[in-house]
């Protein structure tokens, strides 16, 4: 049996906070990969303009090249629904079956995971490890797991992190004003942006 973690998002773009997670919670949980999986059509993001799927994929694979450990995989690209984590933890761990698995979300996330789609189930087939984000103290997540493992059962980890003051959103805000974001990027997705000029029409700068 393996131990995988799973990081999810958009990632429209990835940028260093995401790798610094995945890396810190192998380092805490010992892992022994983490799958960085796009979301195909994330529910909270439908209506959305997102970035096409191939160039999210190209990004990801970018970043992770080289990385010990780190993997791009099209498990919910290959879906055609819209794709809820509890559905896509439940067919992995079909496909999966001897892998323990790990859900890794940032800290902002587990303030509504409540409202996400079958969160005991999510809790069901991983455990999650959760991060700070936006300067959330470490006792603010942990009451928060504990309130959220006493109403869905299963188990979350709160896993601290020097804040990163860093998001995708934020990222693509700062290329629309011209802004530089270098030091927010793996190396080959900022050439690969300034290249493509993906973010914005005219010349990145």
């Amino acid at each position: 049996m393996g131990k995988t973690g799973i990081l999810g998002g958009t990632f429209d773009p990835i940028h260093r906070a995401h790798l610094a997670m995945a890396r810190r919670a192998m380092e805490a949980e010992g892992l022994d990969r983490v799958l960085f999986m796009p979301s195909k059509i994330p529910p909270h993001k439908m209506g959305r303009n997102i970035s096409p799927e191939n160039i999210r994929r190209e990004m990801v694979e970018l970043a992770v090249a080289g990385e010990d450990g780190f993997y791009f995989s099209d498990f919910e690209f290959r879906r055609q629904e819209v794709t809820y984590t509890a559905r896509t933890l439940s067919l992995f761990q079909k496909e999966q079956p001897e892998e323990e698995l790990y859900f890794i979300l940032g800290g902002d996330s587990l303030f509504y995971f409540e409202k996400w789609y079958e969160p005991e189930e999510i809790l069901r087939h991983a455990r999650i490890l959760a991060f700070s984000r936006d300067g959330m103290s470490e006792n603010q997540m942990k009451e928060r797991a504990d309130m959220l493992m006493e109403r869905f059962g299963g188990e979350i980890r709160v896993i601290p992190m020097p804040w990163m003051d860093m998001s995708s959103s934020g990222i693509r805000e700062r290329i629309a004003r011209g802004e530089s974001v270098e030091e927010c990027l793996p190396p080959s997705v900022y050439r690969y942006i300034v290249k493509t000029g993906c973010y914005q029409q005219g010349e990145f700068v």
